[in-house]
């Protein structure tokens, strides 16, 4: 999901609009849907779904495994794909064969209702996408699904591997996820160029969660996109009274005051935020990984190790601190950074880790 942020000065923070969504959903129907045709399993979908799975067995656990075979395997299932632009209901998942994370939780929670299993979903409020859009990481939130199933609890995570995340999920209820939903696509709708049409969706979106700061903060740009200055204000000084540490709605405030020439009001905000940055080992590393791909190696070195200091335990800052440190020529610092990332990696990474150190380890001194 996404939470939009005014661009300008931000962008160091790369907090990013979902880009080229707009295009993937310029086809789709502009009224919002009902929240239950939202979640709205298709006759189609349900009868193929019970013979794939409900039909088969009365055990939750094999109904949960068989329930992962449908989803994801083309031959026997819908081999579902992910598509961080297809912010789509549940139907258009099934048609499209595609989803986000958003959608994806949908599908997902309904098929294991359908299942007969306890499902809910899960909400993590702060995740750096590890792809690139238009040469920046992706800042947003993520959602996920829950399973219980006797005494095991299971999460099911389209793009689990493409994430880096600080907090664990916490459950969020089903109108939360849904404005959620219509939030996403108010935003999609805004970068194309459709503001009017995205207003019903922001407006569904509120009327579901009116306390969410990512919502309130959207409905601020949306607000700001409308020409609507005072509607703007009022979103985004509701989104800092729910949550006063929210990022975007900080910079977003921020900037709204700076345009009206009220420095005395932007600048404690502007502050906060540095404050904020400071402390936030994504910030860090979203800095450092820029100052790399511009050459400035030892920014980068400075930032990464800021990031670890701040979040020792993801081994991706560690690797990226190997990388930078290699560029400089500091071999045997580079080994020691690669070798905290093999030891905190998963499984599939400390093989990726492990060939990289044998090949370092290998190489003559520089000079």
């Amino acid at each position: 999901m996404a939470v939009e942020v005014d661009m300008g000065r931000w962008l160091r923070v790369a907090i990013l609009m979902i880009a080229g969504a707009a295009g993937a959903q310029a086809a789709r129907a502009d009224t919002p849907p009902a929240p239950a045709e939202v979640m709205a399993l298709s006759p189609e979908l349900r009868q193929a779904f019970r013979a794939a799975v409900t039909d088969r067995s009365p055990s939750p656990s094999a109904r949960l495994d068989l329930m992962m075979v449908f989803l994801f395997d083309t031959q026997r299932g819908l081999g579902m794909q992910y598509d961080h632009a297809a912010t789509h209901t549940v139907d258009q998942a099934f048609r499209t064969r595609k989803a986000n994370c958003l959608s994806f939780t949908l599908l997902t929670l309904a098929l294991a209702r359908e299942a007969g299993l306890e499902a809910y979903a899960q909400q993590i409020d702060d995740v750096l996408s590890w792809r690139q859009e238009n040469l920046h990481l992706v800042r947003t939130d993520h959602v996920n699904t829950g399973v219980r199933v006797q005494q095991r609890r299971y999460t099911i995570d389209v793009a689990s591997n493409e994430i880096l995340t600080l907090t664990p999920p916490h459950t969020i209820g089903d109108d939360t996820l849904l404005a959620l939903y219509y939030s996403n696509r108010a935003m999609e709708l805004a970068m194309d160029g459709r503001p009017t049409e995205a207003a019903p969706y922001m407006t569904m979106s509120l009327r579901l969660d009116p306390t969410s700061a990512s919502g309130l903060n959207n409905a601020g740009v949306l607000a700001l996109r409308h020409g609507d200055d005072a509607a703007a204000e009022r979103h985004f000084r509701a989104a800092l009274e729910r949550d006063p540490a929210h990022g975007g709605a900080l910079a977003n405030l921020s900037q709204f005051y700076t345009r009206q020439g009220d420095s005395a009001r932007a600048r404690p905000l502007q502050l906060r935020s540095d404050r904020l940055l400071r402390r936030d080992p994504f910030h860090q590393f979203v800095t450092g990984a820029q100052a790399e791909a511009s050459g400035d190696l030892a920014t980068a070195v400075q930032r990464y190790r800021r990031a670890i200091r701040l979040h020792p335990g993801e081994h991706r800052f560690h690797f990226a601190l190997a990388r930078a440190l290699l560029q400089q020529g500091d071999t045997q610092a580079a080994v020691a950074a690669l070798t905290a990332a093999r030891n905190l990696a998963d499984r599939d990474g400390t093989a990726q880790y492990q060939a990289k150190l044998d090949l370092l380890k290998t190489r003559p001194p520089r000079e």
